[in-house]
């Protein structure tokens, strides 16, 4: 399948002088906006870089992507845009997936990230528990949804789910469909997130990360469900801050 490139920069960066650059990659249904209150959580040396991946927000009228391979192959070089800042990365469930095989192409250029962070999402390399779900029928598929909480009370709209549902759909299909290629392991080290009342991911596919990298492994775990980290994000982006400087 052709996937139809954006025309458009798929960054919002914070802070462009800022020396380390904190690429932050949303979960599944979620744009930039779900990262604007991580602004300013960073002392002056770290930005926030906000990713505002095709078909959500300002970029609603482009085509969503449906493999990690082409969310990589679109953020890869407008990364340049970065100029001579170090990087890191960071992605929530279906974004921390897209986040580790952006980190493997950028160690793959000669360009390695200086940490990946992921949150909320199994270790690639393991196999699913969870029965796939982006095919479901749309009341069976919004059913399953509503019970990740993944919208809270917005999911109550008719109007959002209109919007919600078809991108939720091709995003939950670039996860599902996700198939692990066993490469070298990242040099970076790993930091990994999860929440104690998740119920999409246990601690034991959290600490499974420890595989993927020769760089140093730390979790930390916070309480609430899948979407832990934005309740705890204030501790969260101290933990990023603690790692990076």
């Amino acid at each position: 399948m052709t996937v139809l490139r954006s025309t458009r920069t798929w960054l919002r960066p914070e802070r462009a002088e800022a020396p380390v650059q904190l690429v932050c990659i949303p979960h599944a249904g979620a744009g930039a906006s779900s990262f604007s209150r991580w602004l300013g959580l960073f002392p002056p040396d770290i930005a926030a870089v906000r990713v505002q991946l095709p078909g959500r927000e300002d970029l609603s009228g482009e085509q969503a992507l449906r493999r990690v391979g082409d969310a990589v192959d679109g953020l890869m070089p407008q990364l340049g845009q970065l100029g001579g800042a170090r990087v890191a990365i960071y992605g929530h469930s279906m974004g921390a997936l897209v986040a580790f095989e952006l980190a493997r192409a950028l160690a793959a250029a000669g360009k390695p990230a200086m940490h990946l962070f992921v949150s909320g999402r199994r270790a690639p390399q393991l196999f699913s528990s969870r029965t796939p779900i982006h095919h479901l029928a749309e009341d069976d598929f919004a059913a399953a949804l509503t019970a990740m909480n993944a919208w809270g009370a917005a999911g109550r709209s008719v109007a959002f789910l209109r919007y919600a549902l078809p991108l939720t759909r091709a995003d939950l299909e670039l996860s599902e469909e996700y198939h692990h290629q066993p490469l070298p392991r990242l040099g970076c080290p790993i930091t990994a997130f999860y929440g104690t009342e998740d119920p999409v991911v246990d601690p034991a596919e959290i600490a499974a990360w420890h595989e993927l990298t020769s760089g140093g492994f730390a979790a930390h775990g916070f309480s609430g469900d899948h979407y832990f980290h934005h309740r705890h994000r204030v501790a969260i982006a101290a933990a990023m801050t603690a790692a990076l400087l």
